[in-house]
């Protein structure tokens, strides 16, 4: 397992539900891979060349990237009037999940050039597509994390999922369908005992991408568009269709439209705590190398600091220096 730079050495881990609920602001961003280039390479290119750019970036609190296997609609019992299947061209095959603790800190993100025209710009050498959200201020809340571990690398080490929710159409509001998703649905799910971490994320309506990239498409591939999703990581499989015990399905019925449930693969964390992670600074080939090699004083403070200068410091670069 990686160690992270997040934090000092000899500390006690912070706990990982209260550092990501300390932020304000979420963005949500689902790729699909370009279809001329192999997924691996696809992958590859998104933690360990476009991810690092990130990380260069002041401002961003954590930043994920979760990679995604194929819709699972087998893991559910069947509810009546909710679609489990999701066609395979509008099924994403990763998603980027970026916290901010403040509006001042996504403005300085903003206005910064890597993040105005380098990150945009190099979209296009590995998706085709982008569909990018901000969620609505103080939404997003992690409501459990037994797993515990604020700069994951790799393989998670439950199952996880990302759970995606269309609403009904003209059934409720936005707001309306939100507060169904968080306090019916995310709540009473994050006290089932075999639940390890829950995250719920409302998201806006979808009309256009918040992140923009020179050619590559920003409309969804289909009319089933997410109004939010679930981070769910369980104790194995089963737990997933036993949610729905403490769940009315008569009224999730009414809501929810369809849900596609998308296992994660591999989870890797850029930033955590406002400041880079190994992976974010040197990319994870590199990281594996380092550690394999057993050069422990490559991952020192000092010679970090010496090599990226400013980026090592994270969201500490917004502040005055004393």
């Amino acid at each position: 397992m990686l160690v992270d730079l997040t934090f000092d050495r000899g500390s006690a881990m912070p706990e990982t539900g209260g550092l990501e609920n300390a932020a304000k602001l979420a963005l949500t961003a689902f790729f699909w891979w370009r279809t001329d280039i192999q997924h691996e390479v696809c992958e590859a290119y998104w933690r360990d060349v476009h991810g690092i750019m990130f990380s260069r970036v002041p401002g961003l609190w954590q930043c994920r990237q979760l990679r995604l296997a194929a819709n699972r609609p087998d893991l559910w019992p069947a509810v009546q009037g909710i679609s489990l299947e999701a066609p395979e061209a509008a099924q994403p095959q990763g998603m980027s999940h970026g916290l901010f603790l403040s509006e001042a800190d996504l403005a300085a993100f903003g206005r910064n050039p890597i993040a105005m025209e380098t990150i945009p710009n190099d979209a296009h050498n590995f998706i085709s597509r982008i569909g990018a959200q901000l969620s609505p201020p103080d939404s997003g809340r992690t409501l459990v994390d037994r797993i515990n571990d604020p700069a994951m690398q790799g393989a998670p080490p439950v199952p996880t999922f990302v759970l995606c929710f269309v609403s009904r159409a003209g059934a409720t509001s936005a707001e309306t369908f939100h507060r169904y998703l968080t306090e019916h649905v995310a709540r009473p799910w994050s006290g089932h005992p075999g639940v390890m971490r829950l995250r719920v994320e409302p998201l806006p309506p979808y009309e256009q991408s918040a992140m923009s990239s020179p050619g590559v498409a920003h409309q969804w591939p289909s009319d089933e568009t997410y109004l939010g999703w679930i981070e769910l990581a369980v104790r194995n499989e089963g737990v997933v269709g036993d949610l729905l015990e403490v769940t009315a399905a008569d009224e999730l019925g009414k809501q929810v439209r369809a849900v596609h449930t998308y296992p994660v693969r591999e989870i890797y964390t850029i930033i955590s705590a406002g400041r880079p992670t190994e992976v974010g600074l040197r990319g994870y080939p590199a990281v594996q190398t380092i550690i394999a090699a057993g050069a422990d004083d490559q991952r020192g403070e000092a010679v970090l600091n010496l090599l990226f200068g400013d980026a090592v410091r994270g969201l500490d670069q917004l502040r005055p220096r004393t």
